[in-house]
């Protein structure tokens, strides 16, 4: 296959599956595919703020906050578990590793994760109604989790519609399930309920089977030499990664939970979730063209590599300038319309909640880079940084600045994380220099 040079300059017929062996019929074109993985995930993060307007209307402050403390509590084990195991499958341009060590260790990690989080609600001074409902979304979590895996297998065959159909309706029936339950009087941990089994039904019915189709049409038999221990040792750095992606991401909840209490937490989590929906156009321009920089990373092609990347990160970068805009200007009423006027008096710390967004916009592309290239162990470093100066800062700022203080701290270490991405990111490109001599022949 010829490789493209930029995300501009692929044809539609241009396949998405990189690997060898893969079946010219089952690819579609990187356009179309980032028409899907951008539909769906505009869908999903619009359903996450819908789903915090249903709790903030349908409930009340104290009902957002204890959401936010369930995901915030389930987080950590839950990305871990994780493992990054989609990305590492969707670019194994040379099949190391065989589809059924991804799913035992898959499976392997969630149950652990899973095991841990309702064994610690055990001793966690939670209420009844936030213990039941935390348990419940770690197992939504789980199921959603797994899924994740089957959408490599979608990603990895250029079939991405399946994605996205998967991730709308994960999305649209599961604000409506929890609308329902709400409405008619049911409690919090009802309706988180009802959401876990609204997810592990799209799980059996749609996405596995989905996906196993897919590999019985478009996949010949190959000879996998890594076992499952293998790939869990190469996966480990980037479990690693996750979990601290997520502790650097909920540093400012966790002291704003600390600090100013859970009503609090639940006026600055939905600024937050704000910014989900422009992630989920950096995921779609990130997402398909994986296996394309998995290829080219492989080939040693630097120069093709390097332009494919630029392309990515730099429309992350400009979507987040738009979103920094945005909230300067409209930011106040638009919290005042969504969730109430509680929310709106936040609108200062909206402001930098979305500049804190936008240098994660630009983060996440560069790690993609990193992932395709293989440069998995130095990923950890990233967030190190990240996580130390928003410690620091959040320690610094939050008692005398409250909310402010928080989106500032998390908006300083994104700007850690995003500089120390780019400059590993440089260094991988120039030793594909050294190595591949630019383009390949």
């Amino acid at each position: 296959m010829a490789s493209p040079t930029s995300l501009g300059a692929l044809r539609p017929e241009v396949l998405v599956v990189a690997r060898p062996g893969a079946e010219p019929s089952l690819g579609v074109g990187l356009r179309r595919n980032v028409g899907w993985a951008l539909g769906g995930r505009v869908a999903y993060g619009a359903t996450q703020f819908a789903l915090l307007i249903v709790l903030a209307r349908l409930g009340d402050v104290a009902a957002v906050g204890a959401f936010a403390f369930a995901l915030a509590y389930t987080a950590p084990a839950m990305v871990f578990a994780n493992l990054q195991l989609r990305s590492l499958y969707a670019t194994d341009v040379d099949d190391r590793f065989a589809w059924s060590s991804y799913v035992a260790l898959r499976r392997r990690a969630t149950v652990i994760a899973t095991a841990l989080i309702l064994a610690s609600l055990l001793v966690v001074p939670a209420s009844s109604d936030v213990a039941w409902a935390t348990a419940w979304i770690a197992l939504a979590k789980a199921f959603e989790t797994c899924s994740d895996l089957h959408y490599g297998v979608f990603q990895r065959h250029g079939q991405m519609e399946h994605f996205g159909r998967s991730l709308a309706a994960r999305g649209v029936v599961g604000v409506a399930v929890v609308a329902i339950v709400l409405a008619a009087g049911g409690s919090m941990p009802w309706a988180m309920a009802a959401m876990a089994a609204w997810w592990g039904l799209l799980l059996v019915a749609h996405d596995a089977p989905k996906a196993a189709r897919l590999r019985a049409a478009g996949e010949r038999p190959s000879s996998p030499s890594g076992s499952m221990g293998q790939l869990a040792w190469q996966a480990a750095p980037m479990g690693l990664v996750f979990l601290l992606d997520s502790l650097h991401q909920n540093i400012p909840r966790y002291l704003v939970e600390a600090e100013l209490g859970t009503a609090m937490l639940g006026l600055f989590t939905p600024m937050v979730y704000m910014i989900t929906i422009g992630s989920a156009f950096v995921f779609a321009l990130g997402a398909p063209a994986a296996p394309v920089l998995a290829r080219l990373a492989a080939d040693r092609d630097a120069d093709a590599f390097a332009r494919l990347a630029r392309r990515i990160i730099g429309r992350g970068a400009a979507l987040g300038a738009v979103g920094v805009v945005a909230t300067v200007i409209a930011g106040r009423p638009l919290l005042a319309v969504a969730y109430g006027p509680e929310y709106a008096a936040q609108a200062d710390a909206f402001v930098f909640v979305a500049l804190g967004g936008a240098l994660h916009f630009t983060m996440v592309p560069t790690i993609l880079g990193l992932t395709a290239a293989r440069s998995l162990r130095v990923q950890p470093l990233v967030y190190v940084a990240a996580i130390a100066v928003a410690t620091v800062t959040c320690v610094a700022l939050v008692p005398a600045h409250g909310l402010v203080g928080a989106a500032i701290a998390g908006a300083a270490g994104m700007a850690a994380g995003t500089a120390a991405a780019t400059l590993l990111l440089g260094r991988v490109i120039a030793a594909m220099r050294r190595t591949g001599g630019g383009r390949r022949p």
